[in-house]
């Protein structure tokens, strides 16, 4: 959006002031590098919540992955609870007493024995809301603490009650996931802390940054909304990160411009056009022979300048007991990619290959899994 602003294609409508004139929350960055840390809360943030809530005021505590943990390992073997049909772990949920695949759905009972050497302790690795809302009960034992994702809130009317209880002023302390983001109003809250904020530094997406500046951004609002002012920290190992200093020292819009100027330097969108097409099949040989007879689809139709990259395993090669591969097409002018794709789809269509597979063409892919 920013870049067709440059482009004078949109227009920028800036808004230099918050909702009710509120002031603009303070945003520090806290390296928790060799910090002591109890169930991913450092003793910095735990001091700050003490402060923050013996002045009656709300703490928000943001971790954008639910469950218990993500992992559940051996300590003697190394065995390591993985979802049968995806390429995934399953996730501990102490709650419901199972372990579950975000991915597919899949459920199986929680285990208390390692099924690869018997005698090995099984142990959660990582952090999930759960098992920080375990820790808060313990540290703040007196106070009202809410958790907000999307296990806690499946019973229709249970989201609404929760916020309700907030905005009444009856809940200390609130945990949440990406759901706590944007669109709610928390007059009382003055404080944001990011847990985590460092696991969406490192990814092979080139969205990622940007996704992870936005959420960012969107988590900061929450704090100081009203004429009290607020305060966000961000837990992090990588404090001298660009993203995170440009983002917290020049704002948003400075981070976008280093964004696209990098984008720019390598040809990625916005500054080239890209096509994705995804494939999946229950077996491993049959997008190979699909992905060949598109290959000379391609070889044939390709007159101009588009890229053809892959075809690759997708970063997630299997789920939900599919094996999935993609091919992505790329051109730094979008009537010259369409031209192409215009001419491919229809003759995709019609090959033999085709019928075997699942397979879909995403135009302007908005991320690469």
């Amino acid at each position: 959006s920013l870049h067709n602003v440059d482009k004078q294609r949109y227009r920028l409508l800036h808004l230099p002031d918050r909702a009710g004139n509120a002031i603009e929350p303070f945003m520090q960055l806290l390296d928790i590098r060799n910090k002591r840390m109890q169930e991913g809360l450092s003793e910095a943030l735990v001091e700050e919540m003490h402060r923050t809530l013996a002045k009656n005021e709300q703490v928000l505590l943001f971790l954008n992955r639910r469950g218990f943990a993500p992992t559940l390992i051996c300590h003697g073997c190394g065995w390591v609870a993985r979802c049968q049909r995806c390429d995934a772990n399953l996730v501990i949920h102490f709650d419901e007493e199972c372990l579950r695949c975000h991915h597919c759905g899949k459920e199986q009972r929680l285990i208390n024995q390692c099924p690869a050497c018997k005698v090995g302790e099984l142990t959660p690795l990582g952090l999930g809301t759960e098992r920080v809302e375990k820790v808060l009960a313990e540290l703040f034992s007196d106070k009202v603490i809410v958790r907000l994702d999307r296990d806690s809130t499946q019973r229709k009317g249970s989201l609404e009650n929760y916020l309700q209880q907030i905005n009444q002023g009856k809940v200390d302390i609130i945990l949440g996931t990406q759901m706590l983001a944007k669109g709610h109003h928390f007059p009382n809250v003055t404080l944001v802390a990011i847990l985590d904020v460092d696991s969406g530094l490192f990814s092979i997406d080139f969205h990622a940054a940007e996704k992870l500046a936005q959420m960012i951004v969107q988590v900061s609002g929450r704090a100081g909304r009203a004429e009290k002012p607020g305060k966000v920290i961000m837990q992090t190992r990588q404090p001298e990160h660009p993203l995170l200093t440009t983002l917290i020292r020049q704002g948003y819009r400075s981070f976008a411009k280093t964004a696209l100027a990098e984008r720019k330097e390598a040809l990625l969108p916005p500054f080239s056009y890209q096509a994705l097409l995804r494939v999946q099949a229950a077996d491993v040989d049959t997008p190979q022979l699909f992905f060949q007879a598109v290959t000379a689809l391609v070889q044939e139709l390709n007159t101009g300048h588009t890229q053809v990259l892959g075809p690759v395993s997708a970063p997630m090669a299997r789920r939900a007991g599919l094996y999935r591969y993609q091919l992505l097409f790329q051109n730094t002018r979008r009537q010259e990619l369409h031209v192409l794709l215009d001419v491919l789809i229809p003759k995709i269509a019609k090959l033999k290959q085709a019928k075997k597979v699942r397979w879909s063409l995403d135009v302007d892919p908005v991320d690469l899994y």
